[in-house]
């Protein structure tokens, strides 16, 4: 054989021993991504089927800045905010009607009622009245028989007492003092009564009448702010329209910005405020019936642990929408609260400022202030929005 055809032998074994080797390693390289892809699949499902069991948090302040910014984070950067600065409604979709008002009226008379002693009123079936009593067996007054000049408050027909008490009183006037016969049921629970005939000498004190939405009226329920019913009614019109008015922006701000993402860190920490919030009613409710009656925590939620997780993590999503809104224009107002800002918030909401230091203790400053921030930014869209008459 030739020198020639020697080197072309040689360099044709040379190949093929490569291409052999070339096709070995591209099956390890196969082999090993297939092993890969594999062990990530098993992880995957391994991980999946673990629950996250959200460690309940007690600090209501947690995860906020001392003026109730969410820490660490610009809403901005996780808001698309709503065209807050060119809000126009009309009044008469805020006003009230004619309609509410009388509703109004009515309901605050029946609330209101005037106590009269106008002796010509007849007492009848539905009449609420203050009376007197000292009921007697075979004339010697009786334990428990007598209201000792103190009076008290029946309603003729609600049966509060025993048969045919009430049914004697009708017809009767107001401060009109008269006996009545009634006989006590032979089961009544006290030896000393049962089934006896007894005499009660009744006075009738005042009835309930509807009251008159007049002057006096505004001045002895509303001295605090007005002083006839013009004034009272410019001010529940006024006070009507503001609830209307924050109501609609509130609204507006929900629904005109969009939350891109959620802070992870203040999310956990949220969910974690429910959970604490859900643990200690399942407590709450465990001390009165005992684990016997009201089972596990599952039990109580009635959602599995996976389920219960979901719903949180929705819940605590919900309530940072809020927090991401309204701080996105408290950002980008370049607005500011303060402790009188928390104040005015406190006895809007009717809650009493007077005890904002305890409020404090309770909360912290940060979640007092993260709350009055929605009170402030409304307040800002309040003084800027057109008002179309």
């Amino acid at each position: 054989m030739s020198s020639d055809k020697r080197e072309a032998q040689k360099k044709n074994r040379e190949k093929a021993i490569q291409k052999a080797k070339t096709v070995k390693t591209v099956k390890w390289i196969v082999i090993i991504v297939v092993a890969l892809i594999v062990l990530g699949i098993i992880g995957w499902a391994v991980a999946s089927s673990i629950v996250v069991d959200t460690k309940a948090v007690e600090n209501f302040s947690e995860g906020l800045n001392d003026d109730g910014t969410i820490a660490g984070i610009k809403a901005l950067d996780y808001v698309e905010m709503c065209d807050y600065k060119n809000i126009t409604v009309s009044r008469s979709d805020m006003d009230i009607t004619e309609e509410d008002w009388n509703s109004y009226v009515e309901n605050i008379l029946a609330a209101y009622p005037d106590n009269s002693t106008d002796t010509s009123i007849k007492i009848k079936e539905g009449d609420t009245i203050n009376l007197d009593y000292v009921g007697s067996i075979d004339g010697v007054e009786f334990q428990g028989g007598s209201t000792g000049g103190m009076g008290t408050s029946l309603t003729i027909g609600s049966h509060a007492y025993i048969d045919g008490f009430e049914d004697a009183i009708i017809g009767h006037n107001v401060g009109e003092n008269f006996d009545i016969h009634v006989t006590f049921p032979e089961n009544y629970g006290k030896d000393e009564l049962n089934g006896k005939e007894a005499v009660f000498n009744i006075t009738v004190n005042s009835v309930q009448v509807p009251s008159k939405f007049n002057d006096d009226f505004v001045k002895a329920h509303y001295s605090d702010v007005a002083s006839t019913t013009e004034e009272y009614k410019q001010y529940y019109k006024d006070s009507e329209f503001d609830d209307n008015l924050k109501q609609y922006l509130t609204t507006y701000v929900r629904d005109n910005s969009i939350v891109k993402d959620y802070p992870k860190a203040y999310l956990k920490t949220v969910k974690g405020q429910i959970k604490n919030n859900d643990l200690k009613t399942y407590e709450q409710y465990k001390s009165y019936g005992g684990e016997t009656a009201i089972g596990k925590f599952e039990d109580f939620t009635g959602l599995s642990k996976k389920e219960y997780e979901a719903s949180i993590t929705t819940k605590a999503q919900n309530t940072i929408d809020d927090n991401l809104k309204f701080q996105a224009i408290y950002e980008d107002a370049g607005l500011t609260v303060t402790e009188d800002d928390v104040k005015e918030m406190l006895d809007a909401y009717g809650l009493d400022s007077t005890y904002y230091s305890s409020y404090e203790e309770t909360y912290g400053k940060p979640y007092l202030y993260q709350t009055a921030m929605s009170y402030v930014v409304l307040k800002h869209l309040q003084s800027n929005v057109t008002v179309n008459e």
